[in-house]
């Protein structure tokens, strides 16, 4: 057991959750990744710092913040508080000042006892329900020792674990954390790599290579698809990810998200371009019938809802 008393970062931590995982659960969302998902619903998990944003509905236009702003990193445009991010140096002094709280940092630094302190407010809940904890992200294998210490925790308390990875990591660094973990859910977006490149930035054959030695070693493995639209969605695209599970695994659970746009919205408090904004979410049908295919190959399916 290490000291528990390793920082991380983190953006966020959601309580009473319902899909990730069985029962009712505790998110705890790392800040990092790796991949550059064009479709990604947590923008604000990419970078492993923190990050100030603005929102222009709460903003009164009081101009409090740029004159603290030691760095001279916020400015006004067309009544708009605009952040240049080379310049900020994540003082604090602009959100500590801003009455409205318009503007707030994603990202907050952590020891791993003090998130395992909130995760023990609901271990009722967890035993209740059959539920318990799920390290998100952003990429929570990118700290492995932060992430260790939490699970390693929930473990002596005998709370339930589990993992949502996107496999884009060193196999160390999830080899690591398996003996703590009841269940590992694994992203697939796709299994070609000129494919993989053009939506997230990155080849697919480090994810591919990790999700084969998982399986080798942990049987309690879902892998999860996120159904894009002019990504993943077309019949050539859902045969080559069905010829290679069938290939690969045997055995395996397969739960498919459609693409959504609830992510959206936080791209312009980040200052960044949503790059999905004129595609449109794929109906119940298109859906049900990707999960019909993989049924027809005998491989378990089924649609992961939201709502």
């Amino acid at each position: 057991m290490q000291s528990k008393k390793t920082e991380g970062i983190i953006f966020n931590i959601q309580r009473y959750s319902l899909h990730d995982g069985p029962g009712l659960r505790t998110v705890i969302f790392f800040k990092g990744c790796q991949l550059r998902c064009k479709w990604c619903s947590n923008p604000e998990s990419h970078e492993f710092k923190r990050e100030l944003y603005v929102s222009t509905l709460q903003c009164i236009g009081c101009g409090q913040c740029i004159k603290v702003c030691p760095q001279k990193a916020l400015s006004k445009v067309d009544g708009c508080i605009v952040i240049d991010r080379a310049l900020c140096k994540s003082c604090d002094l602009c959100t500590e000042l801003c009455p409205s709280g318009a503007i707030q940092f994603y990202g907050k630094a952590q020891t791993a006892y003090e998130v395992f302190k909130t995760v023990l407010r609901d271990a009722t809940f967890y035993r209740n329900s059959n539920g318990g904890v799920t390290l998100s992200g952003g990429e929570p294998t990118l700290q492995p020792d932060f992430a260790y210490e939490i699970l390693s925790m929930c473990k002596e308390e005998g709370i339930n674990t589990a993992i949502e990875t996107c496999g884009f990591t060193r196999w160390e660094n999830l080899e690591k954390l398996l003996p703590l973990l009841d269940y590992v859910y694994y992203d697939v977006k796709h299994v070609i790599s000129a494919k993989h490149v053009a939506g997230t930035g990155s080849d697919c054959s480090i994810i591919l290579a990790n999700l084969k030695k998982l399986i080798s070693v942990k049987h309690d493995v879902v892998i999860r698809i996120p159904v894009i639209p002019s990504f993943n969605d077309d019949k050539h695209s859902i045969d080559a990810i069905i010829d290679w599970i069938d290939t690969n695994l045997s055995g395996i659970s397969v739960e498919i998200m459609a693409y959504h746009r609830y992510g959206e919205g936080k791209y312009e408090l980040l200052g960044r371009e949503y790059q999905m904004k004129n595609v449109n979410n794929l109906s119940t049908e298109v859906m049900e019938n990707i999960v019909s295919t993989f049924k027809s190959k005998s491989i378990d399916c089924r649609l992961l809802s939201e709502n």
